[in-house]
Order: C-alpha cells, then sequence, then structure tokens
C-alpha cells in the first residue's frame, strides 16, 4: 500500500508542476517490477507523461494494460472495473490515445448497473467519460422526439416520453457515449432480503418492551434497535440507512456509553459507529466491521404527525463491495392524534 501511495503522491506532484522525474523513473525502472496495481502503473506513466518523458510514460502504461484484471480483497477501494476505468482516463491524460481506444471496448462491456457501482468505481467512470467525450471533440447531435433541457457540464440532455418515438443521430466527427435514465415509482415495497449480511429491525418502549408500530400516538417515543451480523470472513466498511416514516423525528442517537448504564441499560452492548447521523428523513451510520462480527445500533425517535405511513426497512451493505447487502421488511405505522 505504501509502494501504491507513492505512485499516487508522484503523480500528483507532476499534476502540480512540482514533479521529482528521478524518482518517477525509479519507480518505472525498479519499483513497477514488484507491483500488481494497474492503477499505481498508469498512475507513474501520466506523471512521467506530464514530465516529458514520454517513452517511459509509454511502457509503464503498457505495463499497466498487462496488470487489468487482477483483484485484492484486502484493499476496500480496488476492483478490476476501478482499475480499467482510472487507466482509460490516465492514458488519455498522458497522450496515449491509441492505448486508451484499445480499453474502451472492454470498458463498455465491465460496466454495471448504477446502484451496483461503488464510490470508488462511480468516481473513476465519471473520470474516465471525461476524457473520452473531450477527446471525442465537439458534440452535435441531430435529436427528434426529444424536449432539450439544460446541459449539465456542458453535455446535451434531452426529456423523453415514449423512448419508441425518439431519434439521435450523432452528427459529430467523434464517438459518443450516451447514458438513459428511467424513473417511476414502485407499485410496492421491495422485500426483505440478505446477501453476506443478516439484518433485522425492531421498536422498543422506554421500559425495554416491544412496540406495535400499528398503535401509535402523536408524541409517543420510541427507541428503534437496528442489528446484523456478517457472515463475511473479511472486514468491510460497513453503511446502515433507515429511512423514516413521514411522521417521525429523531430525537437522538445512541452511543455504547449509553447503553453501559442509565434508562438505556436495557439495550445491552451497542456498536461504536465511526459515523452517526440523525438527518430529517433517515438515520445512518458507518463503521469498519470485523469479519464475522455482528453490529447493533440505536436511535430514538418521536411520533410527530397523526397518519397512516409507510414504515420503510432498514439497509446495511459494505461501502465497496455494494453487492454484500440486506434489507428489511417495511410495514406500516399508524399514529393517532394526541389527546
Amino acid at each position: 500500500m505504501r509502494s501504491r501511495a507513492s505512485a499516487y503522491a508522484l503523480y500528483v506532484l507532476a499534476k502540480g508542476g512540482r514533479g521529482d522525474l528521478a524518482r518517477l523513473r525509479w519507480w518505472h525502472d525498479v519499483q513497477m517490477k514488484n507491483e500488481d496495481s494497474a492503477l499505481a502503473k498508469a498512475q507513474v506513466g501520466a506523471g512521467l507523461a506530464l514530465m516529458g518523458d514520454k517513452a517511459r510514460a509509454r511502457s509503464a502504461l503498457r505495463q499497466a494494460v498487462r496488470s487489468l484484471g487482477y483483484r485484492e480483497d484486502s484493499d476496500w477501494y480496488q476492483s478490476p472495473l476501478r482499475d480499467l476505468a482510472a487507466v482509460v482516463a490516465l492514458a488519455y491524460e498522458a497522450g496515449e490515445t491509441d492505448i486508451a481506444r484499445g480499453l474502451q471496448s472492454r470498458l463498455e462491456n465491465a460496466v454495471k448497473d448504477p446502484d451496483s457501482l461503488n464510490t470508488q468505481e462511480q468516481a473513476r467512470l465519471l473520470q474516465a467519460a471525461h476524457w473520452m467525450l473531450k477527446t471525442a471533440g465537439a458534440i452535435k447531435i441531430d435529436a427528434k422526439g426529444a424536449n432539450p433541457l439544460s446541459a449539465a457540464g456542458g453535455a446535451p440532455r434531452w426529456a423523453v416520453g415514449k423512448l419508441a418515438e425518439a431519434g439521435f443521430v450523432n452528427a459529430g466527427k467523434g464517438a459518443l457515449w450516451r447514458t438513459v435514465t428511467v424513473t417511476g415509482t414502485p407499485v410496492a415495497a421491495p422485500p426483505a432480503e440478505e446477501n453476506g449480511l443478516t439484518l433485522s429491525k425492531r421498536l422498543v418502549g422506554f421500559s425495554g418492551g416491544s412496540v406495535d408500530a400499528g398503535s401509535l400516538n402523536q408524541g409517543d417515543r420510541v427507541i428503534v434497535v437496528v442489528s446484523g451480523r456478517s457472515a463475511q470472513a473479511r472486514a468491510m466498511a460497513l453503511v446502515v440507512d433507515d429511512p423514516l416514516p413521514a411522521g417521525f423525528e429523531i430525537e437522538t442517537v445512541l452511543g455504547p456509553d449509553d447503553a453501559q448504564s442509565g434508562p438505556f441499560k436495557f439495550l445491552g452492548e451497542l456498536s461504536s459507529a465511526d459515523v452517526q447521523e440523525a438527518r430529517d428523513d433517515r438515520y445512518v451510520a458507518a463503521m469498519d466491521l470485523a469479519g464475522k462480527s455482528s453490529f447493533t445500533f440505536a436511535y430514538v425517535a418521536r411520533a410527530v404527525t397523526p397518519g397512516d405511513f409507510l414504515l420503510p426497512g432498514a439497509q446495511a451493505r459494505d461501502m465497496y463491495r455494494p453487492s454484500l447487502n440486506a434489507r428489511t421488511a417495511a410495514e406500516r405505522t399508524v399514529i393517532a392524534p394526541g389527546q
């Protein structure tokens, strides 16, 4: 990891006009023989290009291409897709357009559903898209059956009522890449699901007993407990997201100290979160969870608005491996007017 950090640092220094050409050359000539990371090799290649050593830059990027496809589970941020997108972007930045274009077909076939991408993959794909569009030149598209919208970042956008009635023709000189986003409202709440994680959610009162979400009164306070366990042997960057019903507000979040003594002792052991947020519409917590370990978070919410509301299910996922996730089933909550 230190070797890869040095590659990134050398690239950033070169990009900022403070590069160290001697160290970049040493990294290429010596360190690269013992490095598996395609991203690190591409960063050194881009740094060399920025410093004017085009021959070593091309060599480094070719070695980066040969390293594509490896996976290292101990590195949360690494994935083959992240590396591929980054090498495409860095090759363009280094002026090695033939190397970048040779990888584009691999990139087109590797991109997954947006909800399955982790944050690193999303960032690198945007970086690759930026360079691909920049290299393609001016964008000129003849559109029919579509309403133009304001451009975002210089890229044209349209709203389409029926896809079958819309047509788009690339009237420019370079290749373009399109994104089609379809939005809608689900007819039913998603069911409970567990993929490498278990998750449960329960409402309890201040005496420790269970609370019926279907018979609350305005002003009632409840403790929401979200707990689960990892079935993975390795550690993960866990994120828990629990959306609130429309009639609830969060009063406070609870931590390990709150469960040691006092009125919340009956909750037992609570996990120590790196981040806990009481947002207007949800509770969010994040922590580094060891392999095969359990977690429990809790917060206090108040029923503030009378009505019959959806009680959404809580969600948990590995931030850098979105395929590891869990969700509890949705319910209904009924809040009666206060006396």
